[in-house]
């Protein structure tokens, strides 16, 4: 009879249990899915613009003779095309991923809200192609540092990519920012 009133009682309190915080799980669940699937998409974006700029830094269609120098414009003009998706995504849907990452103490939604307004203005203005690639490329650099590399990365450079951020940051309203790829 005891085992009987054990039995029973458990299986009431388990689906009392699992009457009140089945959905509560079941939606926070749904929740924590779609902020990840925001930060992967904010990260492939940002790799997106990373290596397009990259791209877009080291070649150079005037450089090449006339059959070839067609080709190498439509390549420049692809991966250009992807910066401009990049950071038209990246800012169009900042809310998404933004809130998906802690604020205190390290200022992150700050620092993220930073680089994609900089970064589409920085690709928006009347800059030469290169000049741009180059500078959109060194904005990213320590955005991929902050958020997407390894821990053991983060813990000894996480300082170091942030206060480069900021003053890349500071730097895109002078009317000549010192944008360089930050040297390891």
């Amino acid at each position: 009879m005891k085992t009987m009133l054990i039995a029973v009682i458990t299986a009431m309190v388990t689906t009392f249990a699992l009457s009140r915080f089945a959905p509560r799980l079941e939606a926070r669940s749904v929740r924590i899915k779609a902020a990840w699937a925001a930060r992967d998409a904010f990260s492939g974006h940002l790799l997106t613009i990373l290596s397009a700029t990259a791209r877009l830094e080291n070649v150079n269609p005037d450089e090449t003779d006339e059959p070839l120098r067609g080709r190498m414009q439509g390549e420049c003009d692809r991966w250009a095309s992807q910066v401009e998706e990049s950071t038209r995504y990246l800012i169009d849907h900042a809310e998404q991923y933004v809130l998906t990452y802690p604020s205190r103490p390290l200022d992150l939604h700050g620092l993220m809200t930073g680089f994609v307004v900089a970064a589409r203005g920085v690709w928006l203005s009347e800059l030469p192609l290169q000049e741009r690639a180059r500078r959109v490329g060194a904005l990213a650099a320590p955005v991929q540092g902050i958020f997407f590399t390894k821990k053991s990365y983060r813990v000894l450079h996480l300082a170091d990519d942030r206060q480069r951020l900021r003053e890349l940051l500071r730097a895109v309203n002078e009317p000549t920012p010192p944008l360089a790829p930050a040297a390891d």
